[in-house]
């Protein structure tokens, strides 16, 4: 299928961008390579247990007490997490790091 539409772009674009070629399909090449390795070994995820201090909508935020002295913030990834907790529910969450922030990617309640 790629391939037809490189010969398609070569047909309407003419014989100057044969240089082009190449590099492009280097580029895709390197993108299904990273996006393999990306998929072998997947981020590792943390698993905490906590209770649901604040839903924070507004910015796509959980607050979870971890412990009585300490309360962290955590991106949610699917928004519908909202919908299944609420103040004082205790969870169990699994946590990756994603865009330089711990986003929740896994939560059940106990």
């Amino acid at each position: 299928m790629m391939r037809a539409i490189v010969a398609l772009c070569m047909a309407v674009l003419g014989p100057g961008a044969t240089l082009a070629v190449p590099a492009a399909l280097d580029e895709q090449q390197d993108a299904a390579v990273t996006l393999q390795a990306a998929m072998v070994h997947p981020q590792a995820s943390e698993t905490l247990r906590g209770v649901v201090d604040r839903v924070d909508e507004r910015n796509d935020a959980l607050l979870i007490r971890l412990s009585p002295d300490r309360i962290e913030s955590f991106k949610v990834q699917d928004g519908l997490i909202f919908n299944a907790v609420r103040f004082g529910d205790p969870v169990e969450i699994a946590v990756q790091s994603i865009a330089g922030f711990r986003t929740i990617v896994g939560l059940s309640k106990q």
